[in-house]
């Protein structure tokens, strides 16, 4: 009885096509299980169990009435669907500031939860809103608006006016939004001009705002891309009247671990300067830490 080669090699294919399925399988199952891994955060403990701590003031000022608004989504459903927090401040001296930023933290409740990816959709039913109060008001009225969207590790802002947005990373306070005033196009102006900005800062229309809640089609910051948060961040969402009486420079005195403490010292540092034409002053502040369980 003679050998079949044939047989042989047909075995052998087989063989080789086992092997390679085999060596194929691990290859997909090491990368999904990669990939599982990164989205879990497993492979880096910043990714890992972090949550949101929170805390807020909201003060007068010299004042008659407050005009700042405020919204802060469910804590509760941070892991479902992040935390949004709006500060809308109304323009002060106009009769109808207040109303519209008290509507500017209704329509932003109301849009919640928001869709973490679909910043620009979002963008666009902010403007659409202003249209509205546009059409209702006649610009007898206006509000900044200043929001952010934290969902796991990563955060989206939207900005209208001048309220800020501060980001404080390794005890470093940043601005992230511009502010959108009458000052900012003078600067701008006089850079491309080769000038010197000294006079942008006297100039009694400086503070004037060019776009807010209230005008038409206002331009809508929003982030294109979410931002990156880690472990030991403090994002502060404020009007500015915190930050006309606080320095950015200065920041670094008042920012301690947890939210509630750097509340209450921010507050108080507002009060010590004791500014006789102090705005209304509200902020929203946010730490970001990891759970140890």
């Amino acid at each position: 009885m003679g050998i079949d080669f044939k047989d042989i090699t047909a075995l052998q294919s087989a063989v080789y096509a086992a092997f390679i399925l085999f060596f194929l399988t691990t290859i997909v199952f090491i990368w999904f299980t990669v990939v599982y891994i990164k989205k879990k955060g497993f492979g880096n403990p910043d990714d890992s169990n972090l949550y949101i701590d929170c805390a807020y003031f909201q003060e007068v000022g010299k004042r008659p009435s407050q005009q700042d608004s405020v919204f802060i989504s469910p804590l509760g459903d941070y892991k479902k669907y992040g935390i949004t927090a709006l500060v809308a401040d109304g323009m002060g001296g106009m009769e109808f500031g207040g109303d519209i930023s008290e509507k500017v933290a209704d329509f932003v409740e109301q849009m919640c939860p928001l869709s973490f990816f679909a910043t620009e959709q979002n963008a666009d039913e902010l403007r659409k809103l202003s249209n509205t109060l546009y059409d209702e008001y006649n610009l007898s009225g206006g509000s900044t608006l200043a929001m952010v969207h934290i969902s796991e590790n990563y955060m989206n802002y939207y900005s209208v006016g001048d309220s800020d947005i501060i980001l404080v990373r390794d005890g470093v306070p940043t601005i992230l939004n511009p502010r959108q005033n009458y000052m900012t196009l003078l600067i701008k102006n006089l850079c491309r001009n080769n000038k010197q900005t000294q006079q942008a800062y006297s100039n009694p229309k400086s503070r004037a705002l060019i776009d807010f809640m209230g005008n038409k089609n206002p331009r809508v910051i929003y982030t294109k891309k979410p931002i990156r948060i880690f472990d030991g961040d403090k994002i502060i969402v404020s009007s500015d009247g915190l930050t006309d009486a606080v320095p950015l420079r200065l920041f670094h005195h008042y920012i301690k671990d947890n939210a509630t403490a750097t509340a209450v010292e921010l507050k108080r540092a507002v009060a010590s300067r004791k500014r006789p034409k102090q705005d209304n002053y509200t902020a929203i502040i946010f730490t970001v830490k990891r759970s140890l369980l």
